[in-house]
């Protein structure tokens, strides 16, 4: 069955991101978002490595620079350049978002598959942000604009699979997840917020010299 073929149960389920429309074009819009930003930092890696003196667009300053961050282990977790797994990964969003704005059912599993893949997604960024953040003490922006675009994914994908009973009745029957469901862009905006106070507080020398 598809998750975004079958009406929900309650009324109050359907929201611009539980159907085809909607969700086709999320995911295209967001996916085209993260693919641009991860093949602009896969540009820049090869700069780097052609020119390690080399200047980035995105080297804003002391705190805010794309160069800095890769030049730290945690740049490539992997053996190989993060950016590469974004260049990759958003692909499947975006074609996801195109089948369904063309009317094609997408199946239960595949979108809670999206879910499962998001959800590591997550795991990989939070662990990027700590490290940027705490450790490495620099912020990259193009990996930040990575980080909007998962975080994001991650909330509505997932509220939708729970609106649409693609986890279960019992889960879509639940009146607490029905609810924190139905705002999955306040949740985002929650969550981003706290990693830019996060930011702000731990970059305080250059936030405070901009008062």
């Amino acid at each position: 069955m598809s998750t975004l073929d079958a009406p929900p149960a309650p009324a109050q389920s359907r929201r611009w991101f539980t159907g085809h429309r909607g969700m086709g074009t999320f995911l295209v819009l967001t996916g085209v978002i993260g693919i641009v930003s991860s093949f602009a930092l896969t540009v820049d890696k090869i700069t780097l490595l052609a020119n390690p003196d080399a200047v980035l667009g995105c080297d804003l300053n002391p705190f805010f620079s794309c160069g800095s961050v890769m030049e730290y282990p945690q740049s490539e977790i992997f053996g190989f350049p993060n950016q590469l797994l974004g260049v990759v990964a958003f692909v499947v969003p975006i074609v996801l978002g195109v089948l369904l704005l063309s009317r094609v059912d997408i199946p239960r599993w595949i979108m809670n598959g999206l879910a499962i893949g998001l959800l590591g997604g997550i795991v990989l960024v939070t662990f990027l942000q700590y490290t940027s953040i705490y450790t490495i003490g620099v912020g990259c922006p193009w990996c930040m604009v990575v980080w909007v675009v998962t975080i994001v994914q991650f909330c509505v994908v997932l509220a939708a699979n729970v609106l649409r009973g693609a986890f279960g009745r019992s889960v879509q029957d639940s009146t607490l997840l029905r609810v924190l469901a139905s705002m999955p862009l306040l949740i985002a905006g929650v969550w981003l917020l706290v990693i830019a106070t996060a930011m702000v507080t731990q970059f305080w020398t250059y936030f405070g010299s901009l008062i």
